[in-house]
């Protein structure tokens, strides 16, 4: 924290999980033991904790000794990495083959890093004696930025709801898509997509 001194700062194994910690040594020259204290006069922060900018002053005395050894550090980072953002498109015409009864949809990808987005989603028409359902899942499409990545994905008859086939028309489209950011401890979602689209006889 910035402006903060923090004292009572030793070194490993003597130090608690929770305790400030402080190890300074060079070449083989290392304490067995030691004490001190630091002060955080700047810090800046970039996404889950990267340090961008960082001032420090310590204190340290070394093996019970009474003479301080102080020091400064100053660092300075790299630019942190992007945070990862992920879009999903959907198209507004799907197929429906008249002989098996699969639906395919399909849509595009849009990221700012490269990804694997993994797509879900359901097909959905109602009609005067029910309604049909096609679910879809584990779908992965490789996005690299720039452009819109297209994409798709067949629901066969076998993943759809029993009782009420496909027609031609117009049907609902829910889409979702999620990826985890390579350089960061995270997921992202693209959202729940909604679409009314019109399937057509393939």
């Amino acid at each position: 924290t910035e402006g903060t001194t923090y004292t009572n700062a030793s070194r490993r194994p003597d130090a608690r999980p929770e305790d400030p910690k402080l190890e300074f040594g060079a070449d083989d020259r290392w304490c067995t033991t030691s004490t001190g204290s630091f002060t955080v006069s700047h810090i800046s922060y970039g996404p889950y904790g990267y340090i961008r900018e960082l001032d420090v002053t310590f204190e340290q005395y070394c093996d019970g000794s009474a003479l301080p050894l102080r020091g400064e550090v100053h660092a300075r980072t790299a630019e942190p990495p992007a945070e990862l953002a992920i879009g999903l498109g959907l198209n507004p015409e799907g197929r429906l083959d008249a002989k098996s009864g699969a639906v395919t949809v399909g849509g595009t990808a849009t990221c700012n890093k490269p990804a694997r987005i993994a797509l879900s989603g359901l097909v959905a028409q109602t009609q005067k004696t029910g309604e049909a359902v096609g679910r879809y899942e584990d779908e992965v499409v490789d996005c690299v930025p720039g452009a819109p990545v297209p994409w798709s994905v067949t629901i066969p008859a076998t993943a759809m709801e029993p009782g009420v086939s496909f027609r031609t028309g117009t049907a609902l489209l829910r889409g979702f898509g999620k990826a985890d950011d390579r350089d960061y401890p995270a997921t992202v979602n693209a959202g729940d997509n909604t679409a009314q689209i019109t399937l057509v006889k393939s």
